[in-house]
C-alpha cells in the first residue's frame, strides 16, 4: 500500500497542469533514479494508478487506446 501511494505521488508530480501527456511522455519525464526504487512497476500498474487518479478527480484523460493522454487538474 505504501509503495502504491508513493507511485501515485510520483505519477501525479510528473503530470502537467498545462498540457495532456501521453504514456511515453510520462515515462520519459519520470526521474529514472527514483523509478529504480520500484523494479516491479510496469505499464499495467501505471494505467491502474492513472485510472484511480482520474476517478478521484485529480487527473483527466483524453483520447483512446494508444492515443490516450492524461493531464493533472487544479484542485
Amino acid at each position: 500500500m505504501e509503495n502504491s501511494r508513493a507511485l501515485e505521488d510520483l505519477i501525479l508530480s510528473t503530470l502537467s497542469f498545462y498540457e495532456p501527456m501521453s504514456f511515453s511522455k510520462i515515462v520519459f519525464d519520470i526521474d529514472t533514479d527514483v523509478l529504480k526504487s520500484y523494479p516491479y512497476f510496469d505499464k499495467d500498474q501505471m494505467i491502474l494508478i492513472l485510472n484511480s487518479l482520474e476517478k478521484r478527480g485529480l487527473v483527466q484523460s483524453t483520447g483512446t487506446g494508444t492515443e490516450m493522454q492524461w493531464q493533472r487538474i487544479h484542485k
